[in-house]
């Protein structure tokens, strides 16, 4: 945790995803900012018609739960999350992750996505390169108290004392990346 700077804001991040393939696209992004100032969020979600869906994984697409919550793919559409188009959603998390340090549940799946994203619409990643994956550190922690650490997260996250989130709210952006967040308010206080 040292490489944290203090001064440096906290991003708590996660996006649910056309898949788990090198091409998949960001369809659901959650950021939560933590800085000197205050909290904030932005959930969004990234228009139909820049996911390229022909090329989605089906199976991804209903662990996601993409066709009962993406605004646009439902039966009776939603108003929130806001739906954006991809570049316009590009830029508002680089803008939001700019100078951040970025912290989520397995963090490279989400940045490699967001990087990607970012290329296609002529932007490179400005966050801090030390990406804190709460995961590791959780094993560290676990370890550390003399324990054999979990091999799945849910179960993991639940020997550092933090519930992860409900059937419900899990692989959702905002409720994997509250998880995130609690996950590792708990690990800076052990």
């Amino acid at each position: 945790m040292s490489r944290v700077t203090r001064s440096a804001p906290l991003i708590f991040i996660d996006t649910e995803t056309t898949g788990l393939h090198k091409a998949r696209r960001p369809w659901e992004i959650a950021l939560i900012r933590r800085s000197d100032t205050g909290q904030t969020r932005l959930l969004l979600c990234v228009d139909v018609r820049d996911l390229e869906l022909e090329d989605a994984d089906p199976e991804g697409l209903r662990i996601s739960g993409f066709h009962r919550r993406h605004p646009q793919a439902r039966d009776r559409p939603l108003l929130i999350p806001r739906v954006y188009r991809a570049g316009d959603a590009a830029g508002l998390v680089h803008q939001w992750t700019a100078g951040a340090t970025i912290v989520g549940v397995v963090t490279r799946f989400d940045t490699e996505c967001l990087a990607d994203m970012f290329a296609r619409h002529g932007m490179k990643p400005a966050w801090n390169d030390d990406l804190v994956d709460v995961v590791p550190l959780a094993i560290a922690a676990v370890r550390a108290a003399g324990r054999e650490p979990a091999s799945d997260v849910a179960s993991l996250s639940r020997q550092c004392g933090v519930k992860p989130p409900t059937a419900a709210h899990r692989h959702t952006a905002l409720g994997d990346a509250r998880w995130a967040m609690r996950w590792y308010d708990k690990l800076v206080q052990l």
